[in-house]
């Protein structure tokens, strides 16, 4: 079990950005990904992964009300 958790935990480091901002609260990626794979934290708590989505968010809204006005 505890392995499957310390590879779980790099595939979500690998999906960080890697620059220990802290402005997700924690105080590195590291730490980070180890709350989300303990279920502390979720990724969208790391403000980059949050801003990414945000951004495909509004670029589906936009892609979606393109096909309505058709």
């Amino acid at each position: 079990v505890a392995l499957q958790k310390m590879e779980r935990i790099e595939q979500v480091l690998a999906d960080l950005p890697g620059l220990d901002c802290g402005s997700c609260g924690s105080p590195s990626c590291r730490a980070l990904a180890e709350d989300v794979v303990l279920g502390f934290a979720v990724e969208l708590d790391c403000i980059f992964k949050l801003k990414q989505k945000i951004q495909q968010m509004s670029k589906q809204m936009v892609d979606l009300s393109e096909t309505t006005r058709r």
